[in-house]
């Protein structure tokens, strides 16, 4: 109890501060790099607070100046902070639209270029991952949660078909990414906050060069094996 309610107070207290200094410097970065800087601290500053290691692997694949679109599972917050500090590239997270609400924190993820989503709404959803394929096309990268969700196990959930779609247009290669770890420290539905390591396990980039819409499956389907295999590996930190 004592350390979930210390996880609590730290993550709120990070959180306020690092999301105000992001609205109040906004007009210096206006397109969200700065942001991102504070971001990257914001979750430095939680995981080591809370003593938490990451273990990162496969990061060398990834050309720092080229986009990306990156699709990761899905289980904990905690993926969150740990996907910020392990790509290390100009980054966009597509999140849920409620997330855009919260005050303070939701408002400086939306002056900052992140992206929501209505998942509630199909035409609002479609305009949400134009909005995203936009920013790919100019240069920045996207992550996105291909299950829409967050699940409660190790498993995959169904993947959603929209992102798959937003990918084919951008253009630019898909890289499947695996946290693990992350479930035993807060599990989906949870609030206690326990002790754990993160692993983050970044895949083959998936060239997407002649390929269109019509391709939606077999990029569905080289993700998710993709997914499964890093899965499979086991690569975890060490406590």
């Amino acid at each position: 109890m004592g350390r979930t309610l210390f996880a609590w107070l730290i993550g709120t207290a990070y959180t306020l501060f690092w999301s105000s200094l992001g609205i109040l410097t906004w007009p210096l970065s206006p397109r969200g790099d700065l942001y991102l800087r504070f971001a990257r601290t914001w979750s430095s500053w939680i995981l080591g607070s809370l003593g938490i290691p990451l273990v990162v692997t496969g990061a060398e694949r990834l050309d720092p100046d080229r986009p990306y679109v990156f699709m990761s599972n899905h289980r904990s917050v905690f993926d969150i902070f740990a996907l910020f500090l392990a790509l290390d590239q100009r980054l966009r997270m597509v999140a849920k639209r409620a997330l855009f609400f919260i005050p303070v924190f939701g408002w400086s993820m939306g002056m900052c270029g992140f992206v929501p989503i209505d998942r509630s709404n199909r035409e609002r959803a479609i305009r949400g991952l134009e909005r995203a394929a936009r920013r790919i096309r100019g240069g920045l990268s996207v992550l996105v949660f291909p299950e829409g969700t967050r699940g409660s196990g190790r498993a995959l959930l169904p993947f959603k078909k929209g992102v798959f779609v937003m990918a084919l247009e951008a253009g630019v290669p898909v890289v499947p990414v695996v946290v693990s770890g992350t479930e035993e420290i807060m599990p989906s539905g949870s609030l206690r906050v326990g002790r754990g390591s993160i692993a983050v396990a970044v895949g083959e980039p998936i060239d997407l060069a002649g390929r269109g819409r019509s391709d939606r499956d077999w990029l569905m389907s080289e993700v998710r094996r993709e997914m499964q295999r890093l899965l499979e590996s086991g690569v975890r930190a060490s406590s």
